[in-house]
């Protein structure tokens, strides 16, 4: 099959930032542990069946993606009654570029309270 393409076009088009997604544990990417390990490096366990003492990252702790790379996990909770969305912690990975990710997650973070049901957003552990 033949493709043709404008090259100019091309090398014109903006390049797109890499987008932040917060992605429940039970996201197709998340699920399948074995294949999240070997494709991203990133082992994930939810722990809100885990006891206390022997939890890592927190009861319902979200990874975020950014771009094409699983960059942290956040625990969250929304304190609906108050409507107020707190990052209880944040879990940045290896050689993650903390700088160049926080603007944009906390721009997602602020969607993700609305979505809640909390207009206020508590980042301050980001």
């Amino acid at each position: 099959m033949d493709v043709y393409v404008d090259r100019a076009a091309l090398e014109s088009a903006p390049v797109p930032r890499a987008a932040v997604t917060i992605l429940s544990p039970f996201d197709n990417l998340i699920i399948h542990r074995d294949r999240l390990g070997a494709l991203f490096d990133f082992d994930y366990r939810i722990e809100c069946y885990t006891a206390v003492e022997k939890r890592r990252f927190g009861y319902f702790c979200l990874p975020v993606l950014f771009g094409d790379s699983l960059v942290a996990r956040i625990d969250c909770k929304a304190h609906r009654a108050e409507g107020r969305f707190q990052v209880i912690s944040a879990h940045w990975e290896p050689r993650v570029d903390q700088d160049a990710v926080r603007p944009p997650l906390i721009k997602e973070l602020q969607r993700f309270a609305t979505f809640n049901g909390c207009p206020t957003l508590d980042a301050a552990r980001v």
